[in-house]
Parts: structure tokens; C-alpha cells; sequence
């Protein structure tokens, strides 16, 4: 399993939000770049990277501090955030993203959803409010069930799923096991467990669960995980 460690950008700074609220922010660096040096000198290898002022215009904002962020990175990365047209996804692409993470334009457009079979590293962020898909930074519902998004996801070569519980993002309560063992049920795709990840007996849990990452975000800013403890598990 790998242990993705997340660092959310907002007005060029490192910070974490409660449930995705936008009013709710903490900020942890003024310097994304040196925080990025810190976290691998502590061991961090892989990262998860959100462009959130992006992900709430819906145009890619931070994009030129994450190709930075690219050169410093030498284990797997991957981004979201605002990346809603192949042009988006074509830039990340060509800056070495590993993975990237697009959610609501592929499933408010069908289309645009098919057309991403194309693309060899795509992860679909299912994002869940008591089990409703969320889109538009996850302000909105919208009505689409969970096993036809994850059997289109089969179909057209989706790398991986990435399920968010929005109730419990930032909250450090625990993660949804049950919700996340429901998806797991239901596809042979790798998922990315997210939302709510505070103890290392999380990751442990979660990796025997069969996640094939988890993104560890809060908690190790708060340092209720240490990196260097979470990388053991990592694969």
C-alpha cells in the first residue's frame, strides 16, 4: 500500500480544510516548497497534491507551483483539483503527474467520461456525503449511482478510484471503514482511501483491507502520525 501524503494548496499556501469547508482553513506553511523538502527529509516518498482554489473555480490555479513540486518528487505523485478538459489533463500529463484526479466533470458529462479512456493514469475522485456522490469542490449532489460509476470506471481503463468520506476530511475521527469496504466490494479497479485517517492502526487496518493507498493528510500535520512510521507500511 502506499502512504500518500497530501498537501493541500490554497492562495500559494499549505493548508487543510474541515470537510471541505472553504471557510474552515488551516494554514500550516507559507512555503509549499519548503514544506515539500521537510516531509521527505522525514522519509515521505509519494504525495498527494490538491489544487483547491482550483478545484472551487474549476480552472487550474496552482498548476505552475506543482510542476515545481514535480522536480522534487521522485516517488509517485499525483494531483486534483480544477482539472475538468483534456487540455488540463494534458499539461499534468506532460509534467510527469503519475496519477491525476478528475471528478466532476467526468461524471457530470458522460462523454467527456468515455473520452478518458484515452489516458493511461486517470483516478476518479468518488467523493461521498452519507454515501451520495458529491461534485463542484463537494457543494453539489448529483444523482448517479455508485456501482454504474465504478463499472463505467472498469470499462474505460480508470487507474484508480480515489473514495473520499467528505463528513469525516480533516475531521480526524476515524475513516469509513464500512463505506470503504463497500466500495472495495464492488470493483477490481486499486482504491485510494480518504477522509478521516488518525492513528497508524488506520493504515494498518486499511492496508489489510486491501486499500492500495491511503492518504494521510491532518493527522500528520498534527503529528498523530509520524511519517517515518507510516512509510513502513508503504510498499
Amino acid at each position: 500500500m502506499k502512504a500518500l501524503f497530501a498537501m493541500d494548496l490554497m492562495r500559494n499556501k499549505t493548508v487543510r480544510l474541515q470537510k471541505g469547508d472553504f471557510e474552515k482553513v488551516t494554514v500550516y506553511s507559507d512555503n509549499p516548497l519548503d514544506k515539500i523538502d521537510e516531509m521527505i527529509q522525514r522519509g515521505a516518498c509519494d504525495f498527494h497534491i490538491i489544487d483547491l482554489d482550483g478545484a472551487r473555480t474549476g480552472r487550474r490555479t496552482h498548476h505552475e507551483l506543482i510542476k515545481r513540486m514535480r522536480l522534487k518528487i521522485k516517488g509517485y505523485m499525483e494531483v486534483g483539483g480544477g482539472i475538468r478538459n483534456e487540455e488540463d489533463i494534458g499539461y499534468y500529463d506532460e509534467s510527469g503527474m503519475d496519477g491525476i484526479i478528475v471528478g466532476t466533470r467526468a461524471l457530470e458529462d458522460n462523454a467527456f467520461f468515455e473520452k478518458l479512456s484515452r489516458f493511461k493514469n486517470i483516478i476518479l475522485g468518488l467523493d461521498l456525503l452519507n454515501g451520495i456522490p458529491m461534485v463542484r469542490g463537494w457543494k453539489t449532489a448529483i444523482d448517479k449511482d455508485i456501482r454504474q460509476i465504478l463499472e463505467t470506471s472498469e470499462r474505460i481503463g480508470i487507474m484508480a478510484i480515489l473514495s473520499t468520506s467528505i463528513s469525516r476530511d480533516g475531521m480526524l475521527v476515524g475513516p469509513d471503514y464500512v463505506g470503504l469496504k463497500n466500495i472495495l466490494s464492488m470493483t477490481k479497479i486499486p482504491v485510494i482511501a480518504s477522509g478521516g485517517v488518525t492513528h497508524i492502526d488506520d493504515v494498518k487496518r486499511l492496508k489489510d483491507m486491501g486499500s492500495w493507498a491511503v492518504i494521510l493528510g491532518k493527522s500528520v500535520y498534527e503529528g498523530l502520525i509520524k511519517i517515518e512510521e507510516a512509510v513502513k507500511y508503504a510498499d
